[in-house]
């Protein structure tokens, strides 16, 4: 197998993997060496880094119940989230995405779309304050964050966590939140070690070793997960007894019962007892939505208008095309009202064409990791010349063989994506998949990339994010023009994507842009 010499005996390349600074060894990876490349990890331990589209099929999709997640993501997120769809595996995670794959379906979709529509009001109008004298500097992902979170909080959880109110927003839950990537991606080498050290004692007994450790990265994580625990339990609490109280009550909660945990709570009432889950499930369920729909949408969210902001001609091309559908919109319906709905907003062309290539070139996820449960064989797509010289057209893989799926790499793979697949040009999706892209058959769910992964576990919420993504964006830019300040911006790994501006790094990720009101 080929790969890149191993930059360290004891870590191996998780030091390149983990890299904040490492995204172009994740780009470089399938060019230098081809699509399934061997690396390291602690003491030696063998890793194939995936990105051949044939292969990535195998595991995603057509031996995906051979290829699970792996001990320590499994059990880091059960620590963190409980028995949610991120720490479940097998017959158990198959039964919960059958309960809710409905509740992420296009009709509750549709019932959402005046949720958000809501919510990115409060953002308008927050912008509107700070620009009332001219453009004003403002940290777009500071913005991004509080809008996805009052956006998952309103429309999954049915509760406001009043992030888009006069002031910072900061509630302790919403720090914790911000907080919680930069801290796990803190503790990757720790990590590793994971499930041995569950395996020490009682969860008592461990809870104490934590809180007798002498690390603060490690209580930082302890007191986030408690903050979003004690946060997440008080809301179902309130949710389950406005239920109680009648269907009334549930309507004039945030969000009038279309909220994914009111839908979810009203589907299991009508459950067999075998299909019931348990409050404990439920609450792993909510955390999970807020973690997820938090950082990656708002990551997506960030991306989008920097580049926009990059290339002005692009995002005067989006306006354009927003504009005139809202004032088509406008004048179907005669009522003033220029929040599109969910089919004209999800079917706008060049705003289509913008997110998939932002999420093709810069998907807030980079990698993900998979461990093989029996012995298999992965072909690849495309032939490899191995290290001694001779083609590979197969990898064989071994029980407990640990899978790295490149992300990255694959979404911007010359060989799949053509010569330019290291530039950002929405164009490229004028007439669809680009026909390389097609011929290849990414297993991904979403426009032949990965960034949604594909498969059992592939992203169940892609329907509310790309809904939230592209009402965030139409009302933004119906609004309000984006330019680049004076500060330098690099995008840095830290499990999800995120912007900083090294000059201010000590204050955590920003994206400061200038932003000034339409005429």
């Amino acid at each position: 197998m080929p790969g890149p010499p191993s930059t360290s005996w004891r870590t191996g390349h998780l030091g390149n993997l983990y890299n904040p600074y490492g995204m172009s060894w994740h780009h470089q990876l399938n060019q230098k060496y081809g699509g399934a490349v061997q690396i390291n990890g602690i003491m030696g331990d063998e890793h194939i880094y995936v990105s051949d589209p044939k292969a990535l099929h195998h595991i995603c999709v057509r031996d995906q119940d051979n290829f699970e997640e792996t001990a320590m993501f499994v059990q880091g997120n059960q620590i963190i989230f409980g028995d949610g769809l991120l720490s479940t595996l097998g017959d158990h995670h198959k039964k919960q995405r059958r309960i809710l794959n409905p509740i992420f379906s296009t009709s509750h979709m549709r019932d959402m779309t005046p949720i958000f529509y809501e919510v990115v009001d409060k953002l308008v109008g927050l912008i509107n304050k700070k620009t009332s004298t001219g453009p004003a500097k403002m940290d777009i992902l500071d913005l991004m964050m509080r809008t996805a979170l009052e956006g998952v909080g309103q429309g999954g959880l049915g509760h406001s966590f009043k992030t888009l109110e006069e002031g910072d927003g900061n509630s302790p839950f919403r720090i914790a939140l911000r907080s919680l990537i930069p801290t796990i991606f803190s503790l990757q080498i720790e990590r590793q070690i994971l499930p041995f050290i569950l395996g020490i004692g009682t969860k008592a007994f461990r809870r104490k070793l934590v809180d007798m450790t002498p690390s603060r990265r490690l209580h930082k994580l302890r007191d986030i997960v408690n903050t979003m625990h004690v946060t997440n339990t008080e809301v179902l609490e309130e949710k389950k007894a406005a239920f109680n109280r009648g269907d009334e009550k549930v309507l004039e909660q945030v969000g009038h019962g279309r909220d994914i945990v009111s839908v979810l709570l009203r589907a299991l009432e009508d459950v067999s007892d075998e299909d019931r889950l348990s409050d404990s499930e439920v609450l792993a369920h909510m955390t999970t939505l807020v973690f997820a729909s938090h950082d990656t949408t708002s990551s997506t969210l960030a991306h989008i208008v920097h580049l926009l902001a990059i290339y002005p001609e692009v995002q005067e091309k989006l306006r354009k095309e927003i504009k005139d559908s809202k004032d088509a919109w406008e004048r179907e319906h005669e009522t003033g009202d220029r929040n599109l709905g969910y089919d004209r907003v999800s079917e706008l062309p060049f705003l289509e064409a913008v997110c998939r290539e932002t999420l093709r070139l810069e998907a807030p996820v980079t990698f993900m990791s998979r461990t093989a449960r029996e012995p298999s064989v992965l072909p690849l797509w495309h032939p490899m010349t191995g290290s001694d010289g001779k083609t590979i057209t197969e990898v064989p893989i071994a029980k407990n063989q640990n899978i790295i799926i490149g992300i990255a790499a694959a979404d911007r793979d010359p060989e799949i994506w053509g010569p330019d697949a290291a530039e950002w040009k929405p164009e490229r999706w004028a007439n669809g998949i680009p026909k390389l892209a097609a011929d290849a058959h990414l297993p991904g769910i979403y426009a032949g990339t990965m960034a949604f992964l594909g498969g059992g576990r592939g992203c169940i919420g892609i329907k509310f994010a790309q809904l939230e993504i592209k009402i965030i964006i139409t009302m933004l830019l119906d609004n309000f023009k984006f330019s680049l300040s004076e500060d330098e911006v690099v995008w840095k790994l830290a499990n999800i994507q995120m912007p900083w501006v090294e000059k201010t790094a000590a204050n955590g990720p920003s994206l400061p842009l200038m932003i000034s009101r339409l005429a």
